[in-house]
């Protein structure tokens, strides 16, 4: 997800995210740009926040496959720009599939994938982090102002996931896409819990 001069040399901390797609990604990409001049990042919504893993990592990949078989694409419509109060992160919050978001990271954050995160999760699409705190109401105002201006979708059909890991200079690498192949079924999540119960 971003750039490194020196060989990229991967450590042990992975996530799982969804890009935005097309227009709508590539708007976000260019304010998040703007909003932090260094920012490198892809715009994408996090369904697992970054951690180290206590099993190999092919162990994980099983776990999201599995859930990415049972579980059925969902639309993710965005809303307002927001603040998080204890870490000055400008945000976009969301309207609808935060349920859906909710269900698969409580179903992930488990066996191969389990981790202590050090916030309740939140689902969201971050906008700047990483700066001085003393700008965060000239970003945020100026997020808001952005947003505002655009006219493009602001929905998008979550259809897939990618499996990406970190390296020693903080750019991430996409290790592995998987669709969302399941159909609506109001007891698809149990079979993640038997299965992560072998790792």
């Amino acid at each position: 997800m971003g750039s490194c001069s020196v060989p990229v040399e991967p450590i042990n901390q992975y996530a799982l995210v969804t890009y935005l797609p097309d227009e709508l990604g590539r708007f976000l990409d260019q304010m998040r740009r703007d909003l932090v001049a260094q920012c490198t990042a892809r715009s994408h919504l996090s369904l697992l926040p970054p951690r180290s893993l206590q099993a190999a990592s092919h162990h994980a990949e099983s776990q999201i496959e599995h859930l990415a078989q049972i579980t059925q694409p969902f639309v993710v419509s965005i809303g307002d720009v927001c603040i998080f109060p204890k870490t000055s992160v400008v945000y976009l919050e969301l309207t609808s599939g935060q349920n859906d978001l909710l269900k698969m990271h409580g179903a992930l954050s488990q066996g191969a994938l389990e981790f202590d995160e050090p916030y309740p999760f939140h689902p969201h699409i971050t906008l700047a982090q990483n700066f001085e705190v003393d700008t965060v109401g000239e970003r945020f105002e100026t997020a808001k102002a952005k947003w505002l201006e655009y006219e493009g979708p602001r929905e998008f059909l979550l259809d897939r996931v990618v499996f990406v890991q970190n390296s020693v200079c903080n750019t991430w690498s996409d290790l592995r896409t998987f669709r969302l192949m399941g159909l609506p079924n109001a007891r698809a999540m149990q079979p993640v819990q038997q299965l992560s119960r072998t790792y």
